[in-house]
């Protein structure tokens, strides 16, 4: 059975409860690429009459439950699990370099910014754990860009409706554009930070 298949019937079936699971596990790095499972969420929240805020909401718990879990991942097992997690699939190995540089360059703001770029999204919460980030700031910004992500997606699929390849071809737009704004956001949040600190001297 197709995964759009198997998810729909999981929601059908459980709902709320199906929806926290699934975006949990897509955070927690589980193969299920959020470009295809929120969209198609937001399809089915229509589909099933189901209230938009209220899906929104569970399905940011459930990504904030996910990232968490890979934080203590990181946090507790170091290096030698992304040593693991690059040996035995190394096409991570670029999103893991983003990820460091990320966290090098924006700190606290790179789990938040980090979540509006495919790839380094899901793996900066290992990269996180693993550089000892204060888990209260993790929680903090990885739930803002986790809303913002999720959001987006789901409304996306809500109205658009049935239709991904639509949705596909305005995510590929999307990915380039959050990219660029990200790397922005990032230039003004260090300078504002600098201002800061010589002010405070």
């Amino acid at each position: 059975m197709e995964l759009s298949l198997l998810i729909e019937e999981f929601i059908k079936n459980y709902g709320l409860i199906s929806i926290f699971i699934i975006v949990a596990l897509e955070y927690a790095n589980a193969p299920l690429p959020s470009e295809v499972v929120l969209p198609l969420v937001g399809i089915l929240a229509l589909k099933f009459n189901m209230n938009l805020p209220i899906v929104i909401i569970v399905s940011t718990l459930g990504g904030l439950i996910g990232s968490v879990i890979n934080y203590y991942l990181g946090f507790k097992l170091g290096e030698p699990l992304l040593g693991f997690i690059k040996t035995k699939y190394p096409k991570t190995k670029k999103s893991i370099k983003a990820s460091y540089r990320w966290i090098s360059k924006y700190n606290k703001a790179s789990v938040m910014l980090s979540r509006l770029v495919p790839l380094a999204r899901t793996f900066i919460s290992i990269v996180a754990g693993v550089t000892k980030m204060s888990i209260l700031n993790f929680v903090i910004y990885s739930g803002l860009g986790i809303f913002v992500w999720n959001t987006a997606l789901i409304v996306g699929g809500y109205i658009i409706g049935d239709n991904m390849t639509l949705i596909t071809s305005i995510l590929k737009n999307y990915s380039k554009v959050m990219i660029v704004l990200g790397l922005v956001v990032g230039v003004v949040y260090l300078k504002m930070a600098k201002n800061k600190k010589k002010h405070s001297m």
